[in-house]
């Protein structure tokens, strides 16, 4: 089992590089869990699944039911936590062929933080592999932007058991998205986030020369290594556009990069 996390600045390709692993893992017929916490919520387009509800609008309308807002659903004999968790199976668990995925998004402005949000996606996320007996061989995780996933302590509750295989920053090749991996880096290790090991992943990066500057630089100036760089993919692009799915794309250069870094990690 493998337990890889993609964390990054904004718009560095998270959600590409998660779907394109996912991917991956299909391929060789493993069963991956796929955990998308980016606000945004795209990357069950990038996977071809539909998205019911998220993790967000299923709080928000408990929140609602219990402000009466909206006429509560909820059995008078069934506790908080298992008609939170019958909500999460019925709208948001979204299951496929080789791949699950669980939507966090995000709440509504009635809500002022998304601390409720995590706390119940903590608990939905144990009561899922406890209820589906852990089949699944990988947890693939797309970070929100930045470092706000680690306070939230979700990544430690995913990693209890056994630690994070890899944690895989997403980098665009400018010194922003290196200052935002540095801060990554020193919340992990701040937190005592069992981790194996912190990579760096150059994405769309494709001048050669550019290419050794920058793990010069990574290195020298914020002790980050560099395992790779994927390409510019046109395709990926083209259906990132009109909210196609990416699995399909035959003799994709990015995807054909994912797979070799996979590779060379033994995963």
């Amino acid at each position: 089992m493998a337990i890889l996390v993609f964390p990054g600045k904004g718009g560095t390709g998270k959600t590409t590089l998660s779907a394109l692993t996912v991917k991956y893992f299909a391929e060789k017929g493993e069963i991956t869990l796929a955990l998308d916490f980016d606000p945004d919520s795209h990357l069950h387009k990038l996977l071809g699944l539909p998205l019911k509800k998220t993790v967000g609008q299923v709080v928000d309308r408990v929140h609602k039911e219990k402000k009466a807002e909206l006429e509560p659903k909820k059995p008078l004999d069934v506790s908080d936590h298992e008609y939170f968790l019958s909500l999460i199976a019925k709208d948001v668990f979204v299951e496929g062929e080789k791949f699950d995925i669980l939507t966090l998004g995000k709440p509504s402005i009635d809500i002022d933080c998304y601390c409720p949000v995590f706390i119940w996606a903590e608990y939905a996320i144990n009561q899922i592999m406890r209820s589906y007996g852990m089949p699944y061989k990988h947890i693939v995780v797309d970070c929100d932007p930045g470092t706000e996933i680690f306070p939230r302590k979700i990544l430690d509750h995913i990693a209890q058991n056994r630690g994070i295989d890899y944690i895989l920053v997403v980098l665009d090749g400018s010194r922003m998205s290196l200052d935002t991996a540095k801060d990554i880096i020193r919340e992990a290790k701040s937190r005592n986030l069992k981790v194996r090991r912190i990579y760096g992943i150059g994405n769309r990066v494709d001048n050669e020369e550019i290419q050794k500057q920058f793990i010069e630089v990574a290195k020298k100036n914020y002790e980050i290594e560099i395992i790779g760089f994927i390409p510019t993919d046109q395709e990926i692009s083209k259906r990132s556009l009109l909210n196609q799915n990416i699995l399909d794309i035959p003799n994709s250069p990015a995807y054909q990069a994912i797979k070799n870094i996979l590779t060379k990690l033994k995963i």
